[in-house]
Formats: C-alpha cells, structure tokens, sequence
C-alpha cells in the first residue's frame, strides 16, 4: 500500500492523449479536453492543427450538453447556437463541431470533450461510441486521480492516529496484552514485553501462546479469568505476585472482553499495574492511625488517671480543715481543670481523626 500511494501519478499525460485519440477518430483538426469548477474552467488540454488556433476559448464551446449523449452539428453556419459564433463566422471557420460532456458517477458534469472542423460532415454512430467512451475513460481518470489523493489524505491521518495511540500506549508503565480467543498474543506494549523478557528471556510475538508468557504459578488463574472474560464478563482484583528472585510487588489486574464494530467480542484486553507503592502507603497509614488510637488510649486512661486522682484529693482537702478559700488550693484546681479539659480535646481531636481515615476493605 505505502509502495502503491508513493507513486507519483500524473494524469495530465494520459489525459492529452485523449485529446489526440478524439481528433484522429473523428477525423478533425482539433480536439479540447475542458475540465470546469463551479462555471469557471479549471484545466484544458488541447490538439489542433487550425490556423487562428490561439483564438479559441476552450470554454465557449462547453455548452449544455445532454446526460452521456453526443452532440453532432454537421454545419455550424445552419446551427442557432453556432451560426454567429466568432470562429465561425471569421478565422478559422469552425464548420463542424462534436461534444460529448463529462459525467461523473453520481452524475456531476465536469466539463466536456469536443472537437472542432473546417468542413461540415456527419459523424457515423462508431466515431461517436469512440467519443463516447474517450470521454467516460476521461472521467474515470479525473476521478481515479483525485481518489488516490483522499486516500493519501485518509491513510496519512489514519497512521498519524494510529502513531499517537501507538506512542501512548507504548508510554503506559502498565504491562498492556491484547489475547485472541485462543489464547494467542495478537499485540502488547513494551512494558509487558520487557517484563516477560525479564522473567523468561525470550521475545514476545504476536501469534505466539500468551500462557507462555504467565508465571506458571499464576497461569491456572490467568486460564480462567480470560474465559469469563470472553463471556462478556469483566474480572478486576489485586494481589501481591511473588516472582523468584524478586522483592514481592502488588499488582491490579483487570481482564476486559473486547469487541469488533458488530459487537462480537474478538478477544481479551489483560491490564497489569504495579500498585505497590499505594499499598505500602495504605500500609503507612494503617500503622499510623494505629498508633493515634493507642496515644488516645493512653490519654483518655492513663494520663486521665492522675489528674482524677488529684481532682479528688482537692475535693478531700476543701471537706477537712483546708481553708476551702486558699489561693494555692485555688490556683491547684484551676491547672488541674485546664489540663483535664485539655486531655478531653486532645482525645476529641484524635478520635476524630482515625474515624476520617477510612480505607477501603479490599
């Protein structure tokens, strides 16, 4: 295809032979290829051995033609549409004139082939079949041409889109694989590729057993969650993977049934992310809020303990021959009151805090 589309075809030589086969099978001295965009002309090509040839405007003699039909004036001087045509009545005396339009497959007139003499004639039912079919093999060569430049256009975009996709899924730092209904690689990603390099030391190819690819302690696992997915089921968890020779690492895994445009599904999308990094801070915050449960523990026990014990002493003095009045007894209470309420925010504040930290169960 990238062989095909690197051609560098141009029609212009092949559509100028066109014009020279028209003039030789009707036998005339000039032949026009006219090709118009909106009204306006856009390219002609041309043959012609007539004197005042410059004279011509291609585009004069464009007129309405019928849909794939042949227009054959024999003598342009008893036509109304000629008779006072400027090449007509002076140099070069256009005396014949036959055109056939342009038609496109949807039906589009692009213009029109015609040639031109200086002698009025017929013109058989064979030289106009000739003309006829120069004609649509003009056309099929306009629209072959400007074909292959939409899909230049159309295949250009489509690998630009497909390079983007490529770049972004070979830039995931998750093992991407891509499994066919039976169970072979049909694409991966060059994180899953060095992995497997890793762990087996040979070379992931499409086409190849993707269990050839699975630690063996973990291929009966793989086996079955890639057939739920084929029934159209999804299969997501976590897990801690254990590789020999390596520091154990969680991982969440996902198995996702993948479709076709008919919705059928085609095959499996396996999805590997390292996810050890969040555990261990799951972890660290775990500990942490353990930690800030037993400091609340001891504040609302231990600590709370004392300070009751000394409230009650207080109560005991102020009962016996203690002035209930003394400053110093007065300024006791009022440390103890500000330390107890200090402990119950503190208690307050912590319990509030680990009850925040939710984590989830799984």
């Amino acid at each position: 295809m990238e062989r095909f589309l690197d051609l560098n075809i141009n029609r212009e030589n092949e559509l100028q032979n066109i014009v020279t086969l028209a003039a030789e099978a009707c036998q005339t001295p000039a032949a026009y290829l006219v090709l118009l965009d909106d009204g306006l002309l856009k390219y002609h090509f041309d043959v012609s051995s007539l004197t005042s040839y410059e004279a011509l405007e291609p585009a004069e003699w464009n007129i309405n033609l019928e849909h794939d039909k042949v227009l054959v004036v024999e003598d342009t001087l008893l036509n109304a549409n000629f008779s006072r045509h400027p090449a007509v009545v002076n140099e070069p005396h256009i005396r014949f004139y036959a055109g056939v339009p342009l038609m496109t497959h949807d039906g589009q007139n692009i213009g029109s082939l015609y040639v031109l003499g200086q002698q009025a004639k017929p013109l058989s039912e064979r030289r106009q079949l000739m003309l006829q079919l120069l004609a649509r093999q003009a056309v099929s060569m306009v629209e072959f041409e400007l074909s292959l430049g939409i899909l230049k256009e159309q295949y250009f975009e489509a690998k630009n889109s497909e390079n983007k996709l490529r770049s972004f899924f070979e830039s995931s730092r998750s093992s991407h694989l891509l499994i066919g209904r039976n169970m072979e690689v049909i694409t991966f990603n060059k994180t899953f590729y060095d992995v497997a390099y890793h762990l087996f030391g040979k070379s992931v190819e499409a086409g190849n057993l993707s269990t050839d690819f699975i630690y063996p302690a973990y291929v009966n696992d793989f086996v079955t969650h890639v057939q739920k997915a084929l029934s159209g089921e999804m299969v997501s968890h976590e897990r801690l993977i254990n590789f020999e020779g390596m520091q154990p690492i969680w991982s969440k895994i996902s198995y996702n049934p993948t479709y076709d445009a008919n919705g059928n599904i085609i095959g499996v999308s396996f999805n590997s992310t390292d996810i050890t990094k969040r555990k261990q801070s799951e972890e660290k915050i775990i500990k942490q809020n353990e930690a800030l449960r037993k400091i609340a523990y001891m504040q609302s026990h231990e600590l709370r303990k004392p300070v009751a014990s000394i409230l009650g002493l207080m109560h005991l003095l102020k009962l016996e021959s203690t002035d209930p009045g003394s400053e110093v007894l007065q300024m006791m209470e009022k440390a103890v009151l500000e330390l107890d309420d200090t402990i119950h925010q503190i208690v307050k504040s912590t319990e509030t805090q680990t009850e925040a930290d939710v984590l989830p169960s799984n």
